[in-house]
């Protein structure tokens, strides 16, 4: 039994268990904190009230409140004109204009490769992918809407990061394709479930990771490895709220792996759990399960989580740390093998998990009211090529460092300097008609955001 119980270890059998349970905590956290009926509920004699009772006294207290609001307004209060043809049952009531707020942002850059890759394409990045030329990285205009009952945002994208970003949407769907779905950043909906729960809907931003999808958003210009290979944007629900002052949670169920359009009948799903245990300091763990295989090919379930840890000491210095680490069950009983032509599958008699790792360390500090300074520096390891697809002997095994000095005149406006260096353990990096070991960019970039 032991010899066993070590071999479902080593293959990492429990782990899809261990997933499903704490999903199962999650469930049960989020019922437990759904609003009872309190004794406000009850009548004189202790009875429940109908729901007909209820409505009636608060019309009532509604009825007074506006008395007595009223009775203390200013003559120039602005009032709904009636018309004195209609009974007062029929006549306007006044109805508040909705908070609807607009907003645009607008990312431009220059990628000076020391590469210079014939294509011009830089690559392993969605981020300044047009090398030696000016560009707009992302352009997009939004409206959002959020009241004490429902919300919803809706924005329009483009930009080489979109384009970059939707590469793996299908291209064979009549109604949903790459096409149709890149140039929405976001669009959904959502309704108040209760004090602190939302439900959402539609297109929306992923959950893992820590820096954001827009640039003006992270003290580092670029993204790092592990978050250009995890989900920007998802389509599906979301279930968000508070479980105590300190830890609040989301629980998610997507189409899959940073799609819209599905590429197989397996639905994907994951959850957060944030916790503050005091102001300046954060932690954060994302996961993410599903089926990432079309539906021709057998399954391939993958699980990827994310840890998180954020720390501000001041309000001039953060400082940041990410691990991630995957796993993806193959579908047969082969095994990887590395041969002199490159990476093979020989017969086997394990069904152990293809896995990958990423670690992130990241500092920001505002030296000057208009001056600040971010660095990152990043490691990457998908030997077995799960996530990055490189078709070499060592697979995507990647390190390095980068550094952006910003000018900021103004909250809108961000004026940034950025250095990366990345070195490869094999030559995947484009330079000029070859391949290189080593990318190396300095990106100069001006964005405004309203």
């Amino acid at each position: 039994m032991i010899a066993r119980f070590r071999y479902r270890l080593r293959n990492r059998e429990f782990f899809p268990l261990i997933h499903f349970y704490l999903i199962i905590c999650l469930l049960g956290l989020f019922f437990l904190s759904l609003p009872i009926r309190s004794e406000e509920n009850r009548s004189v004699d202790g009875k429940m009230k109908t729901e007909e009772e209820a409505e009636k006294e608060v019309h009532v207290e509604n009825e007074e409140k506006s008395e007595s609001a009223a009775k203390g307004a200013p003559k120039t209060a602005a009032k709904v004109k009636e018309n004195p043809a209609l009974p007062q049952a029929f006549q306007p009531a006044y109805v508040a204009p909705l908070p609807i707020k607009i907003g645009f942002f607008v990312d431009s850059y220059y990628n000076a490769d020391f590469n210079r890759p014939n294509s011009k394409e830089a690559a392993y990045t969605t981020q300044a992918t047009r090398t030696n030329e000016f560009n707009i990285n992302l352009a997009y205009l939004d409206a959002q809407v959020e009241t004490e009952k429902f919300r919803a945002r809706f924005a329009v994208q483009f930009g080489t990061s979109v384009a970059a970003n939707y590469v793996g949407e299908g291209t064979t769907g009549k109604t949903s394709n790459e096409f149709s779905v890149r140039n929405m950043q976001e669009a959904y909906g959502g309704i108040k479930l209760g004090k602190s729960t939302w439900l959402d809907m539609g297109i929306y931003f992923g959950h893992i990771g820590y820096e954001s999808w827009i640039s003006h958003d992270n003290f580092v210009y670029t993204r790092s490895l592990a978050l250009d290979n995890v989900p920007y944007y998802v389509s599906g629900a979301r279930l968000s709220g508070r479980i105590t002052n300190k830890l609040s949670y989301q629980l998610h169920l997507d189409n899959g792996y940073q799609v819209v359009t599905d590429n197989n009948k397996d639905v994907s799903g994951g959850f957060r759990l944030e916790w503050t245990p005091i102001q300046h300091l954060m932690f954060r763990w994302n996961t993410f399960m599903g089926n990432e295989q079309p539906t021709p090919i057998p399954k391939e379930v993958r699980y990827y989580n994310n840890f998180i840890a954020e720390w501000k000491p001041s309000d001039t210095l953060t400082i940041a740390s990410s691990f991630d680490v995957g796993y993806q069950k193959r579908a047969d009983d082969m095994k990887l093998i590395y041969l002199s032509s490159g990476p093979a599958y020989i017969e086997g008699n394990s069904k152990a998990y293809r896995q990958q790792y990423a670690g992130n360390l990241w500092i920001g500090y505002r030296f000057l009211p208009e001056w600040r300074i971010g660095a990152r520096f990043e490691r990457y390891a998908d030997r077995e090529q799960m996530i990055v697809q490189t078709g070499t002997k060592h697979g995507f095994q990647t390190g390095g460092g980068t550094a952006t000095l910003d000018y900021i005149p103004n909250d809108a406006v961000l004026v940034r300097f950025t250095y990366q260096y990345r070195h490869s353990m094999d030559p995947v990096y484009p330079r000029e008609a070859a391949s290189s070991k080593l990318d190396r960019q300095f990106i100069f970039s001006l964005s405004i955001k309203i």
